[in-house]
């Protein structure tokens, strides 16, 4: 038997060929360093392909803002990942990505401990993989609706932390610490 976790897969929305070729085909290069050179962000066209294929309803017109807040979140996730390779700069100057998964029907345990104290879920979930020198950690990344700022039409709360194992319980507890001055 197959256990299903998590939301049911929407329905495949069929992908008009004439709307795909009027998207650029062109990719972003990202600052985040991984084993082949820099991260390649999608195209507006492999974008809008794999959210319409997720049965997403989005429209091809939103394709320019939708890739810049992806690419942003993506920025700004690799900047929280560093706070915490940071302490492990002497093992590795350079971690590098080694590949994301998204996780959209999982939640991560932490995310259903302070769920049941009130917070909302998270929108989206991706564990990344980090290359530390010959070392893959993996962080668990929840995504959250940020509150609402002025002159700002999207916010969004990224919560990256490594996962328990090797040596992720640590590195967050020194987190913790530093968060409070204390370390």
């Amino acid at each position: 038997p197959v256990e299903h976790k998590g939301p049911a897969p929407a329905a495949k929305k069929r992908v008009d060929p004439e709307v795909l070729k009027q998207l650029p085909n062109d990719r972003e290069t990202s600052t985040i360093p991984s084993l082949e050179g820099p991260w390649q962000y999608p195209s507006q066209r492999q974008f809008y392909k794999a959210t319409a294929a997720k049965g997403h309803d989005v429209s091809p017109t939103d394709m320019p803002s939708v890739i810049a807040i992806h690419n942003a979140v993506n920025e700004q996730t690799w900047v929280k990942i560093m706070e915490y390779e940071k302490m492990h700069e002497q093992e590795c100057a350079t971690p590098k990505l080694i590949r994301f998964l998204g996780r959209p029907g999982d939640m991560s345990i932490k995310a259903r401990v302070t769920g049941w104290f009130g917070r909302t879920d998270p929108f989206d979930r991706h564990d990344w993989h980090v290359d530390r020198c010959g070392k893959e950690v993996r962080y668990i990344v929840d995504f959250y609706d940020g509150k609402p700022v002025p002159n700002m039409p999207v916010s969004i709360y990224i919560d990256a932390r490594p996962d328990f194992q090797s040596g992720g319980l640590w590195d967050r507890a020194k987190m913790y610490m530093r968060e409070l001055n204390l370390f």
